[in-house]
């Protein structure tokens, strides 16, 4: 598989960033900060990869962070209403993320919405869902109790890789968190389903050209909702993630979080216009806002500069996106113009 120049970018950017910071920023090159990073950040990765998904085929999703609060509190109120077993709650998890990702792909092929407008309408009707079963409102005193189950808090488990490769005693190495772990899986899953599977194939048809992907014998309508029911699964398991790290979960769960999955998978040369893209792009995205946003954290830059750079650098990948579109339909216009 060869190297896009637009990966290949991102990952020079990414050294670069990574070294700038290792510099200016006290206590950025440290192995607790590289904990940190990927401890934070890989749930951040996994909602960028599934938010690709109905990128690639001319969507979005504005409903991802929504769907990571759904299944954070059906998570909560099983284990601390219903105490089910761990081994039961992890499939729910994933089985109720799924499918509010499912809906999302129904309202927009049966009813023919916007994908912007039916996700937007699912935020608002998937956030007052989350109110309307939180066992925090429901029983208040469960508030204070941490979930302990091992099936969930066995997630955020850390493992000494470099003591298993002998290397401790050479240098300090990072302890790799098993989220981080669970992302690498998952990336290579999803990247082998693009390359390597028509269901891959078809997404790229869609996103490239609806009616000639429809005419070529493609079932649009159901690559649409396997595009977002893909979404709703990584957000079920960031969510799994993320209860796992506060052994609790709240209303607020995933507030804001559709933001970062959207500039990361922009940035990571998921292009809004369909058709292009792949799965390290994305995650390499997230990882690139998290270095940042740990950098000027630990200069002492304040949570609202963070915010306007972060802004910053979304239309910057925005703008870099539609000038590739651009010289993509040059070039495609060009070749036409040679064959005739």
């Amino acid at each position: 598989m060869t190297l896009r120049p637009a990966t290949a970018a991102l990952i020079l950017f990414f050294v670069a960033t990574v070294a700038v910071f290792g510099v200016i920023a006290p206590r950025f090159a440290t192995a607790t900060n590289a904990e940190n990073l990927m401890s934070g950040f890989s749930f951040a990765a996994i909602l960028a990869m599934g938010q690709a998904f109905p990128i690639l085929v001319r969507g979005i999703d504005l409903s991802i962070g929504a769907i990571v609060g759904v299944v954070g509190m059906v998570v909560f109120d099983l284990a601390q209403i219903l105490h089910a077993p761990g081994y039961l709650l992890v499939p729910a998890a994933i089985a109720v993320g799924t499918l509010a990702g499912v809906v999302n792909g129904v309202l927009i092929v049966l009813l023919r919405l916007q994908p912007f407008i039916a996700t937007l309408a699912t935020l608002a009707a998937y956030r007052g869902f989350i109110y309307a079963i939180s066992g925090r409102q429901l029983v208040p005193g469960l508030t204070t109790t941490p979930i302990t189950d091992r099936w969930i808090t066995g997630i955020e488990s850390y493992f000494d890789v470099g003591g298993w490769l002998g290397l401790s005693s050479l240098v300090a190495l990072p302890w790799f968190p098993f989220s981080f772990f669970i992302m690498l899986a998952l990336l290579a899953v999803f990247q082998t389903l693009l390359l390597k599977t028509r269901f891959g194939c078809d997404l790229y048809a869609v996103g490239g050209n609806l009616e000639a992907a429809r005419l070529a014998g493609i079932s649009t309508g159901r690559t649409v909702v396997a595009a977002y029911a893909m979404a709703g699964f990584c957000a079920a398991v960031a969510a799994l993630i993320m209860v796992a790290r506060f052994t609790t979960s709240t209303e607020a769960l995933g507030t804001g979080m559709e933001l970062t999955a959207i500039a990361a998978a922009v940035i990571g040369g998921v292009s809004l216009s369909g058709g292009v893209g792949s799965m390290f792009g994305p995650a390499l995205g997230a990882f690139l806002l998290g270095a940042v946003l740990l950098g000027l954290t630990l200069m002492g830059v304040p949570q609202f500069v963070q915010q306007v750079l972060t802004g910053v650098i979304l239309l910057a990948a925005v703008g870099y996106d539609r000038l590739l579109a651009l010289r993509r339909q040059r070039r495609l216009a060009a070749n036409l113009a040679e064959a005739a």
